[in-house]
């Protein structure tokens, strides 16, 4: 059956346009489908205005702003949920009870893809800069195969994931950046990637005593890549995965490349790209060209500014510690750093970050969030920083620019997830961005 038969006439709830609107295009290619669509949203009507002027223009049956009426949820024969929502929501446990299947895109889409392969990129950060690296050269390795695609994977991508079904077709490649909650997701479905990218270790919540359980349903011909600490984690597991596991250090990229990123970090993350590029056909002397014109992406220790003689860094991606802890080690020379840290809980362990600040940094500004309070003591609590509480973003800009010197950084790493006004990441940089400019 093809994919849009499988939606022509279902009753599909979808809860979640996504900050952006990164959920229109699957919205798109549901009603197309022939779908029955509704959108349930809690922000209010006015924050989605052009969205849904544009989905009822092409034949939305329905939508409900500010609230998710659960009796609705019942008369449906499928509701998916954008990546703001979690599968635990108490909305959905009279749903679930009832047996109504709840998804997300991806799932969704690969229940209705034809055989494809799949390339999986995992960590607590580097997915998108991996990602960013690798979709040029796995793009030319198609393009040399013949008539094989490639389609990225993005929950932040406003591409769609399910509108990839009306093009996709019998063993093209699929590059996806997984989440998290995605991996648990994947793994209930019995599905592990074919070729799997650990950029980091992966965090305790996400994996049983097991460890890296969405490797388990990988095959033979499957392969793992990652830094030693990936592999030699694996390695002592007590079950052994059955894919082939490729090891990468930073020096595996020539020094002959001259190749130009933001540290150790981006140059760990090249060697990831270039490992997988390899198990594709992609000769170095592509890859080298393919590095050489990559740009490191915006939010991602991005130089916003140069203010009299103070440098402002937007690296609002960071949502969890070791990003921030990455970013810190990265940019500091000597202490110079003011560090803009803060917003809504993550779950995350923060003490080693705690422990590394002192080292790099000379003064933290704090920003609101429900995270910034939980961790309040222990960052009060640290050595030789000077720690200062700022009521919004832009005022944190405005003391971070007082408490700089002459030479110093400006660091806004988060660690936190967005929070209040701050719909998504993108928002609270931007944010950041024009408090930068109206120095």
């Amino acid at each position: 059956m093809a994919s849009r038969d499988f939606f022509k006439g279902k009753r599909v709830a979808v809860v979640g346009l996504g900050p952006f609107g990164e959920m229109v295009e699957d919205v798109k290619y549901l009603i197309k489908a022939g779908a029955l669509v509704a959108i349930y949203d809690l922000r209010s009507e006015a924050r989605l205005k052009s969205h849904l002027i544009f989905l009822r223009s092409i034949g939305l049956a329905n939508y409900v702003c500010g609230s998710i009426p659960v009796d609705d949820l019942f008369d449906m024969d499928m509701i998916i949920l954008s990546h703001e929502y979690p599968r635990d929501s108490s909305f959905l446990k009279e749903v679930i009870a009832k047996k109504i299947p709840v998804e997300y895109p991806e799932t969704v889409f690969f229940k209705q893809a034809p055989p494809i392969s799949v390339i999986g990129v995992l960590g607590m950060c580097g997915k998108s800069t991996v990602v960013s690296m690798l979709t040029p050269m796995l793009e030319h390795a198609c393009r040399e195969f013949g008539d094989q695609k490639l389609y990225c994977i993005d929950p932040e991508s406003g591409e769609g994931t399910m509108a990839h079904l009306k093009k996709i077709k019998s063993g093209d490649l699929v590059l996806m950046r997984v989440t998290e909650p995605m991996a648990i997701e994947l793994h209930a479905m019995r599905m592990s990637p074919h070729v799997v990218i650990f950029t980091t270790l992966p965090t305790k919540s996400t994996y049983s005593d097991a460890a890296f359980e969405l490797l388990e349903y990988q095959t033979y011909n499957n392969f793992i890549i990652g830094n030693d600490k990936v592999i030699d984690l694996i390695h002592a597991l007590k079950i052994q995965p059955k894919a082939k596991m490729l090891r990468t250090k930073a020096n595996i990229i020539p020094e002959s490349w001259q190749f130009v990123g933001r540290g150790d970090h981006d140059k760990d993350n090249a060697s990831l790209a270039l490992q997988a590029a390899r198990l594709f056909k992609v000769e170095d002397d592509v890859a080298e060209r393919m590095f050489k014109a990559w740009k490191p992406l915006k939010g991602r220790m991005e130089l916003v500014k140069k203010v009299k003689n103070v440098e402002f860094y937007n690296d609002t991606a960071s949502v969890v510690s070791c990003s921030t802890e990455v970013a810190v080690k990265s940019l500091s020379e000597n202490k110079n750093l003011v560090l803009v840290l803060g917003g809504a809980q993550t779950g995350c362990d923060y003490k080693e970050l705690f422990t590394v600040i002192p080292q790099y940094t000379h003064a933290v500004i704090l920003v609101p969030g429900s995270g910034t309070i939980r961790e309040r003591e222990y960052l009060r609590n640290m050595k030789d920083v000077n720690v200062i509480s700022a009521p919004s973003i832009e005022e944190a800009t405005r003391l971070a620019m007082e408490n700089a010197k002459k030479g110093d950084r400006v660091l806004f790493s988060p660690g936190f997830e967005a929070y209040g006004f701050d719909g998504s990441r993108r928002e609270r940089g931007e944010r950041f961005v024009r408090a930068v400019r109206s120095l």
